[in-house]
């Protein structure tokens, strides 16, 4: 019964350090991966066609929008926007409602990119 006891008090005086490097890996690993996670942001973009006559609302985490072809009429943070083929604008995280719809005859076609975390 003795030798039972010592052979814990060992296995657990020896798994002691092993625990603290696991400890301090951990924090490291902690630490590279925030310090990752806040350098690899990405663009995610994604192309939508609006047909004339139909209203998009733009989701709040839209940074940008990118008019492919056609004209667009935004309407954001009570302001009205001509935006045409080739025309971009940058929003701001806290626009508020954001309101978009095809002007003209054509379909609007148009790119929305926002920041993504992560691999």
């Amino acid at each position: 019964m003795r030798l039972g006891m010592s052979y814990r008090v060992a296995k657990i005086f020896f798994l002691s350090p092993l625990l603290g490097s696991f400890g301090f890996c951990s924090n490291r690993f902690r630490d590279f991966t925030n310090l990752i996670q806040g350098n690899l942001k990405s663009f995610v973009s994604a192309q939508y066609t609006l047909e004339t006559g139909k209203l998009f609302r733009i989701p709040s985490v839209c940074q940008q929008l990118h008019v492919l072809s056609g004209s667009a009429w935004l309407t954001v943070a009570g302001e009205d926007i001509i935006l045409t083929s080739g025309e971009q604008i940058l929003l701001d995280a806290n626009q508020g409602l954001a309101i978009l719809s095809a002007l003209g005859g054509k379909p609007l076609v148009l790119e929305i990119s926002w920041m993504s975390m992560g691999f």
